[in-house]
């Protein structure tokens, strides 16, 4: 058992690895979910590197059974479930609106929607049972204004959104809360030293995300809402 507030992190790409450096920092035990083991493994790594607590595991996140398993084997050995943050995402766009949007749709959907319901779904109660449980899933504002070209990934957005405010329903009258933070699209450090020359107008970097979600982590938040970070977009310097 441990006295240390346990967050479940979904997706251990740029995202999931600074929201785990950051949420370790503030005393946090991070557990890194990814279908690629060896991303799980590289994201607990670099949120240990300062000291932190993190553990690593290599789950398909639309396996029900399996990730019900890793809920026992983790409530058996820690005790507690705290916090959800959902980072799994993908992209995947047409020039107007065809057959292969149908196929966009399909492939999309997974990832973006099957993937939030089944974590939610595993570890609602336990959030909702935490004196500061939290939830998170990060949206695009490309969600509230879709186009012919993007219309299967606004829509799996959208659906993800309206899954986080059933989210929001289940936890309603607990300490706990349903948040979705919106962002134009996320950068990395890999992504700007890749193309130094742009600009990246609109783009969230993943550790102004981060921040942003240990400071709802630990301090107050409001169940069912909405954390806007196009405002703090990236800027080249």
């Amino acid at each position: 058992m441990t006295e240390m507030p346990v967050a479940v992190i979904a997706g251990a790409g740029g995202a999931g690895t600074a929201v785990a450096e950051r949420l370790c920092a503030a005393g946090f035990h991070a557990v890194l979910l990814d279908s690629r083991r060896e991303a799980a493994e590289a994201a607990a790594m670099a949120a240990t590197a300062s000291g932190g607590s993190a553990e690593a595991h290599g789950i398909d996140l639309l396996d029900l059974d399996a990730l019900s398993a890793l809920r026992a084997d983790l409530l058996a050995r820690l005790g507690r479930v705290d916090v959800l943050v959902h980072l799994v995402g993908g992209w995947r766009g047409t020039k107007t609106l065809e057959p292969a949007s149908v196929d966009n749709w399909l492939a999309l959907s997974p990832p973006i929607v099957g993937t939030l319901a089944v974590l939610t779904a595993v570890f609602a109660d336990d959030v909702r049972a935490s004196d500061d449980g939290r939830v998170f899933m990060v949206t695009s504002t490309t969600a509230a204004a879709p186009t012919a070209g993007n219309i299967a990934y606004a829509a799996a957005k959208s659906a993800a959104e309206a899954w986080m405010a059933g989210v929001a329903h289940f936890l309603r009258d607990s300490a706990s809360a349903s948040v979705v933070v919106a962002v134009k699209a996320l950068l990395t450090d890999q992504m700007a030293a890749a193309e130094p020359e742009r600009t990246w107008p609109g783009y969230t970097h993943v550790t102004t995300l981060a921040a942003a979600i240990a400071e709802a982590c630990t301090g107050p938040a409001v169940n069912g809402s909405r954390l806007d970070l196009t405002v703090g977009e990236y800027s080249a310097s």
